[in-house]
């Protein structure tokens, strides 16, 4: 399917593209610098002075940049001690000095990030105060039974294989900026762990039913528009407890090992960009709904999620509930049902048999 999707820069920095260009996904489309946090030095402690003091032995002023292992501060040797040479550990800033207890802090230098485009698409929307891109690109979609968090992007990771139980340990820095395929569980302290380490996402088979409903704001129920975010997108495909991402869904995601994907947890969604050159033909023979200027919550999942011949569903609320596979036929007119209503029916073809159902009890998993 055609659709829109963000790019933005984590910082203050500038965006390189405009309206109408053709992007490719290695193409830097803005940059950004980054603050990567500070660092405290107790150097009352260092120097073996009285905190109040530790100002006379700096040799740089509070507000300059100093790099790795240039002096910091020095302290000449007497006669019953030894000099004391203070280095910095890393590039940074002097930002504050606290004289009650002799704590200098380092704001790290700022790092130059640049946002490449990730995806074969055209620009949309450029909003430079903002440091947003909107680009129209062809993607695959997932949709997740139910998740929290903000739309997110980031590179796709596999943790593990899809009935592996996703733990603490699972998660370090190193992760930083990725989504996370997990198994079949993961746990609250690896959800913390991820938040700590900056992961952008996880995609995983199920979760406790208690760790949803504290990111949830205490509820269960599962509209398609949630605003809730608590510092990491999550997106539950199977449901509550300990449930294998089915493999089709990972089999999928497999294929997407390394590469850009984007996600939105309160809407349940994983975007899959295409990575065929050719697909810019379909994206510029596509024109989606117009959107206003300057305003970037743009819905086109209306339009989006209609029925199309060759999507993978599921079966959800029908005596064949679970059921998954493909979307090979579409009744043109209403079947009255035993029951006495009137609906539409579709045909789907799973592994062992073709079924035939209501198009209500269909959930859409991924695109044709």
């Amino acid at each position: 399917m055609i659709s829109r999707i963000y790019r933005s820069l984590k910082g203050k920095g500038q965006i390189f593209v405009s309206v109408g260009q053709e992007l490719t996904p290695d193409e830097i489309i803005g940059e950004a610098f980054i603050s990567s946090g500070f660092r405290t030095l107790n150097l009352a402690s260092l120097l073996s002075v009285p905190p109040e003091k530790v100002d006379k032995y700096l040799v740089r002023k509070l507000g300059q940049k100093i790099y790795k292992d240039e002096l910091l501060a020095f302290k000449k040797g007497g006669l019953f001690w030894g000099k004391k040479v203070v280095v910095a550990p890393t590039d940074g800033i002097l930002d504050f000095l606290n004289p009650k207890t002799g704590e200098l802090r380092m704001s790290f230098l700022p790092k130059k990030q640049k946002l490449a485009s990730g995806v074969y698409g055209i620009v949309e929307l450029v909003d430079k105060n903002r440091g947003l891109v909107l680009i129209r690109t062809q993607i695959s979609r997932i949709y997740g039974m139910f998740g929290s968090g903000k739309p997110r992007d980031g590179t796709l990771k596999l943790l593990g294989k899809r009935e592996d139980l996703i733990v603490r340990e699972n998660i370090d820095d190193r992760l930083n900026d990725n989504i996370l395929v997990g198994g079949s569980l993961i746990f609250k302290d690896a959800i913390s762990a991820a938040i700590s380490a900056s992961v952008e996402g996880i995609i995983t088979g199920g979760i406790n039913a208690k760790d949803f409903r504290g990111m949830a704001g205490g509820r269960l129920v599962f509209p398609r528009r949630l605003e809730n975010d608590i510092g990491v997108s999550i997106v539950v495909c199977e449901g509550f407890g300990s449930i294998p991402i089915g493999e089709d869904i990972y089999q999928i995601l497999s294929e997407y090992e390394g590469k850009f994907v984007s996600m939105d947890g309160n809407k349940g969604l994983i975007n899959l960009p295409s990575f065929e050159s050719s697909s810019i033909i379909r994206v510029k023979n596509t024109n989606l709904p117009p959107f206003k200027e300057g305003v970037l919550d743009i819905d086109v999942e209306s339009s989006e999620a209609e029925l199309e011949l060759g999507m993978l569903v599921r079966v959800v609320g029908n005596s064949f509930s679970g059921n998954i596979g493909k979307l090979i036929g579409l009744d043109q007119s209403e079947t009255l049902l035993p029951s006495g209503i009137k609906t539409y029916l579709a045909t789907i073809e799973t592994r062992r048999r073709k079924i035939k159902i209501p198009v209500a009890n269909i959930e859409i998993i991924s695109g044709a």
